[in-house]
């Protein structure tokens, strides 16, 4: 019973997150076809933005834990309240991110080392998508608050409508069809920002309608007044805004210690990420489950089934992403083949995507227990985990490995599974000790 209630809410969450690959996918499939120019601004310009973006969305993490606790306690007025107030400071960030990235995109793009063609371009593309940073907020913090609810097929559905929109956009308005002008890379942007806004559109409607589980009233969204509420979510979530910031900043820094490794090894790093980016998805979906879970269960005043079901989510992760490590292990080389034909980037690449098999029960662990820990409140201990793990551990040791030893790329890989290790390790000792199960919201 538990384990059909978990995937029940995992599969749409691992769907949709197919779905949001899939918009970069098409962006990259038609943009292509306009050279390698516009190809570089887009990418430029969409890791610029949306790695702003998504540090703010961090918003979601304090309404989904509140929306979790509500609807377990059996509270639809309180659920009602917070996703009004989440909204509302979602709206106010989008119209300051708009602001922002109108005002620096200049000087953000200026940081790489790009020819003054696709730096130009990747500026039009931030100040484009940018325009609707207020529309694409409330749409991921909408993502958060239904999931909290436990609703996770509305935001796999809304993805579903938001690809068909963007796929739309992107053929019409890149090349010029329908009697429109070709627009290229602004039009990949406004066909980004369109589907954003509709995206939102329906989001609203679904919480106005009454139609789930969280019902908002137009008083819920301008309710600026409760400043207690607003503390809530924001102590929530500015942990997570954090962890995400400081991730990513991890990452582009790893990216540029890997960079001195050379063509062919950097060009196989690149790889096996895709390979183990797709590896994240279930346990993703699963994280989510436990994050709704655990957080309506303590709703409800019930912390050992809370306890449970976050174990049970997590066991669910690991027999499937063990799979996953298996294929890794066995079928290493057929996999690398996917995505090139170099015959030297497919053996380095092979040999580092058996070493990243090991890693596969690790990030099992870490994501469930994790999102468990988020959905009871306590979302300092995964960002203080991270920032550990990712500064402390990583990164030194990478310096080590790539500077100082020289040991090459299977050692990069070596240590990201002592990475992972160390991370599920530290979350799980926190998860058992079970003092997550006393947080008051």
């Amino acid at each position: 019973m538990i384990s059909r209630k978990i995937i029940s809410l995992a599969w749409p969450a691992i769907c949709e997150m197919m779905l949001y690959m899939m918009l970069d996918i098409v962006d990259v499939a038609f943009v292509g076809r306009l050279g390698a120019e516009s190809l570089a601004a887009v990418g430029l310009g969409g890791q610029i933005y949306f790695s702003v973006l998504f540090v703010f969305c961090a918003l979601s993490a304090g309404a989904t834990a509140l929306i979790a606790r509500a609807v377990g306690a059996g509270d639809p007025e309180r659920a009602g309240r917070t996703a009004g107030q989440a909204l509302s400071l979602a709206l106010i960030t989008g119209v300051l991110v708009t602001v922002s990235v109108y005002f620096f995109a200049d000087a953000a793009v200026g940081l790489f080392h790009f020819d003054a063609e696709v730096r130009r371009l990747a500026v039009i593309y931030i100040r484009a998508t940018g325009s609707a940073a207020a529309f694409g907020m409330v749409l991921f913090i909408s993502n958060g608050i239904f999931r909290g609810a436990g609703l996770t097929r509305i935001p796999f559905y809304v993805a579903g409508l938001t690809n068909a929109v963007n796929i739309a956009g992107d053929y019409i308005l890149i090349f010029g069809k329908c009697g429109l002008p070709a627009l290229g890379v602004r039009g990949a942007a406004i066909a980004t920002a369109s589907a954003q806004v509709v995206g939102c559109i329906v989001m609203l409607i679904l919480l106005f309608s009454g139609a789930t589980l969280v019902r908002m009233r137009l008083q819920d969204l301008f309710r600026l007044n409760d400043w207690a509420l607003t503390r809530v979510i924001v102590k929530l979530s500015v942990p997570a805004g954090l962890e995400e910031a400081l991730f990513s900043l991890g990452r582009i820094v790893c990216s540029f210690m890997l960079s001195g490794l050379g063509t062919v090894p950097f060009a196989a790093h690149q790889i096996v990420n895709v390979a183990e980016s797709l590896s994240y998805m279930p346990g993703y979906g699963f994280a989510v489950a436990a994050t709704a879970l655990v957080g309506q269960n303590l709703g409800a005043h019930k912390p050992k089934q809370a306890y449970q079901h976050g174990m049970a989510a997590t066991r669910l992760a690991l027999v499937v992403m063990g799979a996953i490590g298996l294929t890794f292990l066995f079928f290493p080389s057929a996999i690398i083949r996917i995505f090139t034909s170099d015959p030297q980037v497919i053996a380095l690449g092979a040999l580092c995507l058996r070493i990243a098999a090991f890693e596969q029960p690790s990030i099992a662990l870490e994501m469930v227990l994790a999102g468990a820990l988020r959905g009871a409140g306590d979302t300092r201990t995964p960002a203080l985990v991270t920032v550990f793990s990712t500064w402390l551990l990583r990164i030194p040791c990478l310096y080590l490995a790539i500077y100082v030893f020289q040991w090459g790329l299977p050692a990069v890989w070596g240590i990201a599974v002592l990475d992972w290790t160390v991370r599920a390790l530290l979350i799980t000792i926190q998860y058992r000790r079970g003092k997550w199960q006393q947080i008051a919201l």
